[in-house]
């Protein structure tokens, strides 16, 4: 059966109209692809150019900065100057750096003065300490010389055996020791090294020696007298009398007319009944 005019020219319309609604549809769907395709190809451009520009010509020369290889492609992307965000990390890191440097130095320099005034304080300690270190031993001794060290005394029966021993003797016009008497011979309280002394001339000149007087009273008074136990009263004999005149020199004449012969510093007297020794 056949179709009608009106039906057939009604559905060449409706046709129609499908296949244009379809066009628009589809060039619109063909503009948005276009225009979400356009950023994504301008920041794949923008990748490739900054990839084929080498890190130097976009970094600056002689800057340190922690960030490494190439800039972000985002942060060229958006920002209003490509350099802005990159410079200023790269400003706090040279201003943090020389902070360090600074804060370096400045503890070098620290420490240096501090050894320096460590050293300076330990030369000044050490040169009071030397100081008073000579002043202490210049006035000990300055106190030992006006102090001097006391002699060694002994008592009469150790003198006596030490003389014996040695081979000299003894003897008092009284036969008495007593150190109060002046017709005793007494050698109490005598310095040892006086005793040491006389031994001593006896083995040098061989002669014999006797002590007739030691530290009893009668004897003329001083500090380097008999009785402070400096001075021997020894009896004079052909032997001794010769040692005594060739081997010491003649040193004058006492104020009671003795002469007096020296030998460092014992001084002999040659008295009329014996011989006054003092032993230094």
């Amino acid at each position: 059966m056949g179709t009608r005019p009106c039906k057939q020219r009604r559905a060449r319309l409706t046709a129609g109209a499908l296949l244009a609604l379809q066009i628009s549809l589809i060039a619109a769907a063909s503009h948005a692809a276009a225009a979400v395709d356009a950023p994504r190809s301008s920041t794949a451009a923008t990748t490739s150019v900054r990839a084929s520009v080498p890190v130097s010509a976009i970094r600056p020369a002689g800057v340190r900065t922690a960030i490494t290889g190439t800039y972000d492609a985002d942060v060229l992307a958006t920002a209003r100057s490509p350099y802005r965000q990159a410079t200023t990390p790269r400003t706090e890191t040279r201003a943090e750096a020389g902070t360090k440097t600074e804060a370096g130095t400045k503890t070098e320099t620290g420490t240096k003065a501090g050894a320096e005034a460590g050293a300076e304080a330990g030369t000044k300690t050490e040169t009071k300490a030397g100081a008073e270190a000579g002043t202490t031993s210049r006035t000990e001794a300055a106190a030992a010389s006006s102090h001097p060290i006391r002699p060694i005394r002994i008592g009469h029966v150790q003198a006596t055996q030490q003389l014996r021993k040695a081979g000299l003797r003894w003897k008092s016009s009284g036969g008495c020791t007593n150190r109060r008497v002046r017709t005793c011979t007494s050698l109490e309280a005598v310095r040892a090294a006086t005793v040491v002394d006389v031994i001593a001339l006896k083995q040098r000149s061989g002669c014999p020696v006797v002590v007739t007087g030691g530290t009893e009273v009668g004897h003329a008074p001083g500090r380097y007298s008999h009785h402070r136990g400096y001075k021997l009263d020894i009896k004079p004999n052909d032997c001794i009398n010769r040692y005594i005149t060739r081997e010491h020199v003649l040193d004058g004449i006492r104020g009671d007319g003795a002469p007096l012969y020296r030998d460092s510093g014992t001084v002999y007297a040659r008295e009329s009944d014996h011989w006054d020794i003092l032993f230094r």
